[in-house]
């Protein structure tokens, strides 16, 4: 740990690296995309238990779309990385993975509905599943070899904060508005709006894909 803090401390400190365009993109997207993951999978289970009494053991399979997604976008990210871009694949990415959450929000509004909540999950898989690895080739390819072990770190440290940070803020704000809920339409208002926070955190996301470079391009060896 403490060796992980002097690489940190010694990779933020270097002026020309706070200024790199392709490598700070890279670090927010990570950030983002681990967030509104993270945020997801908290919100949608105390949604489905509480909004709409599905039983907690049930949960699983309901949520099982999202893992259905990634699994079909994930082994073909290289492929389609070489064919659309870095910068055009995360965005189409993020707007995939946003549509799905903002689908979920107005599902939350409306009531549950299986199919409309299967297509959801499985657009945010699938525009998950297409973000990270492009988004970090784009931030390793920006720094020199020597800089690839301070870069780690300073990735693998936003990634861990994006979770607990996104969550932390959708799951205060439910709370809160839950606190003041005392009839059924109240309740699904609550979760509109955590939803709807989530929806604000992808824009969030997809409005970084457009720091990121066209295609990778490995910098000079100093």
């Amino acid at each position: 740990m403490l060796m992980r803090g002097l690489l940190f401390e010694q990779f933020i400190t270097t002026p020309h690296k706070i200024q790199d365009s392709p490598f700070s993109a890279s670090a927010l997207i990570m950030f983002m995309v681990n967030g509104v993951a993270f945020a997801g999978q908290m919100l949608l289970p105390v949604w489905l238990i509480h909004a709409c009494g599905i039983p907690a053991e049930r949960t699983g399979w309901f949520m099982a779309p999202l893992g259905v997604g990634m699994m079909c976008t994930y082994p073909l990210t290289g492929r389609l990385t070489a064919h659309f871009g870095i910068r055009r694949l995360t965005r189409y990415g993020a707007i995939c993975s946003g549509l799905g959450t903002l689908m979920l929000a107005v599902l939350a509004c409306s009531g549950f509905n299986i199919f409309v909540l299967a297509t959801a999950l499985f657009l945010r898989g699938a525009g998950t599943g297409i973000i990270g690895i492009p988004a970090m080739s784009a931030g390793y390819a920006s720094v020199t070899p020597a800089e690839i072990p301070m870069a780690t770190v300073a990735l693998n440290i936003v990634q861990r904060i994006g979770g607990p940070t996104l969550t932390t803020l959708c799951a205060t704000l439910l709370g809160w508005r839950l606190s003041h809920a005392t009839t059924p339409p109240a309740v699904s208002a609550a979760f509109t709006a955590a939803f709807g926070l989530l929806c604000v955190f992808h824009g969030c996301l997809l409005l970084a894909t457009f720091r990121l470079p066209k295609a990778t391009s490995r910098r000079a060896r100093p």
